[in-house]
């Protein structure tokens, strides 16, 4: 396969950008060219922070990967699933995603999501201008391994949403910086071994977690991101080895005591649970995911936030917890007392709220959050997903059996949220053990954007959305197509994903 790219080598960089990451001050810069920058660690700092910058949390579709509108890698893969649905009406985007609908015309922000395939080449360019500077080869390392990780998460994203997708190499970037190349799309192979050996060199170099700025790249959380790949491609005796890697002391991880403190203003940093997290402010990167989610009618301790009164956890999913038990269900309302009238809101009386579904909150109450502007920040990685991956391994790598270890990583997730442990008896038939593992991680990771890769992994992904009224789902819908505007940019050259 070919598909088309036009290479910007880099020669200028538009950043402009809020403080956000670590203790870097905000700063605008335009017309920005090799030769005057990247001269001191100040100037490297502030390249690198653009990479991070691709990655911000923001309110609307566009933006950042990660976004709290329908543009969000974490809000339109979660819509496509049994998990979420939206009451936004029951035409158009959502309903779209929640019934597998999109064609290769119509596929909305996943199409946007497509062309992030330039930013993998941005990295590399500012990889290289950095291996290019003045600067001591300690600053070298230690923003270069940064943007490395980055760059290798990007490709992960882009390969889980459609397939390998074009990488140009340094000689292309090197070379006439208006050049316009038609770069093939790599075998899966090729793609594969590329985010390994990106991810190694970058683990390689990163510090642990304990010597790293909040926010910042560290060794955990690149292990974390070669984990996912192993994962997603099935290496799972590699996986597993990661897998335990991050349980060794030095990386300081642990489960905390209470699930919700994950998501709360006080305790959402260096909390020994949350490995990453894309770091929000009221001014930048804000979290907007309560607003999207509250009902205009619900009662809520904050009442200067905006209520959208959109997103919502689907009855069927709420209805596979633990009810009276889940500790996590404390948080995802399905029942209230109605602000406008005193009126029972629930599913047997869901007015025009909860016709969809429950409120999945998820985050606690910022008391500083103004409209739709929160400033908790929003994880991507939590040790409670290393645990129950690790589970995940041991099951598909010993044999294809469950073990006594495997069921104990599963009930110390369980345990926290003050479940009964399970029996590895009761899951002695291998697929009931697969079954049961991924509801819980689905119960454990709700609303955070790893449900569609889990069920694709699991191969329910397709199966589940066959059950959805007016699904259109189809075998070949585990990827996204490739745009039409992408393919008429290819001049023929561009090969769509089977199917679309």
């Amino acid at each position: 396969m070919k598909t088309n790219i036009l290479i910007l080598m880099g020669c200028i960089i538009l950043l402009s950008f809020h403080s956000c990451y670590g203790d870097l001050e905000g700063e605008n810069y335009d017309q920005i060219y090799p030769e005057n920058f990247y001269k001191n660690e100040s100037d490297v700092n502030a390249a690198a922070t653009t990479a991070y910058h691709r990655f911000r949390i923001n309110t609307y579709g566009g933006g950042g990967i990660y976004s709290h509108g329908r543009g969000g890698i974490n809000i339109f893969t979660e819509m496509c699933t049994d998990i979420m649905d939206c009451q936004w009406g029951d035409g158009g985007t959502w309903n779209m995603y929640h019934t597998h609908g999109w064609t290769a015309a119509n596929n909305d922000q996943a199409t946007e999501k497509y062309g992030h395939y330039k930013y993998i080449s941005q990295f590399r360019n500012i990889m290289l201008n950095i291996e290019a500077s003045s600067v001591s080869d300690e600053v070298k390392v230690k923003y270069v391994s940064q943007v490395r990780a980055l760059r290798a998460w990007l490709m992960y994203l882009m390969y889980d949403l459609f397939g390998p997708v074009p990488i140009a190499s340094d000689e292309i970037l090197k070379g006439d910086p208006e050049q316009k190349v038609i770069i093939p799309r790599p075998s899966k192979e090729e793609y594969v071994a590329q985010m390994v050996s990106e991810l190694k060199l970058a683990i390689a170099d990163l510090p642990l977690p304990k010597d790293t700025e909040w926010g910042r790249m560290d060794r955990g959380i690149a292990n974390m991101m070669l984990l996912k790949v192993y994962m997603i491609d099935g290496q799972w005796g590699e996986a597993e080895k990661i897998a335990r890697e991050l349980q060794k002391p030095e990386y300081g991880y642990k489960l905390l005591d209470d699930y919700y403190d994950c998501f709360s203003l006080d305790t959402e940093k260096s909390n020994g649970e949350n490995m990453w997290s894309i770091i929000c402010t009221y001014d930048y990167g804000v979290n907007g995911w309560v607003t999207h989610v509250m009902t205009g009618t619900c009662p809520y301790p904050n009442a200067n936030i905006e209520k959208w009164s959109g997103y919502r956890m689907s009855w069927a999913f709420y209805h596979t917890f633990e009810q009276g038990k889940d500790k996590r269900l404390d948080n995802i309302i399905a029942e209230y007392v109605s602000t406008k009238d005193g009126e029972i809101i629930n599913e047997a009386n869901p007015t025009t709220e909860l016709v969809k579904g429950a409120l999945p909150l998820k985050y606690m109450v910022d008391p500083g959050q103004k409209g739709d502007r929160g400033a908790i920040d929003v994880p991507i990685f939590r040790y409670s997903d290393v645990l129950l991956s690790l589970a995940e391994c041991i099951a598909r790598s010993k044999n294809g059996a469950p073990t006594q270890e495997a069921m104990d990583l599963i009930n110390q997730v369980r345990g926290r949220s003050g479940l009964d442990p399970l029996k590895l008896s009761d899951y002695g038939d291998l697929q009931k053990f697969y079954d049961m593992l991924l509801l819980e991680r689905g119960h454990e990771l709700y609303c955070e954007g790893h449900r569609r890769t889990d069920l694709i992994r699991f191969g329910k992904y397709i199966e589940f959305n066959k059950k959805f009224p007016n699904s259109q789902t189809a075998d070949y819908k585990v990827l996204f197509p490739i745009g039409n505007k992408f393919i008429v940019e290819g001049q023929g050259q561009v090969i769509q994903n089977t199917g679309y």
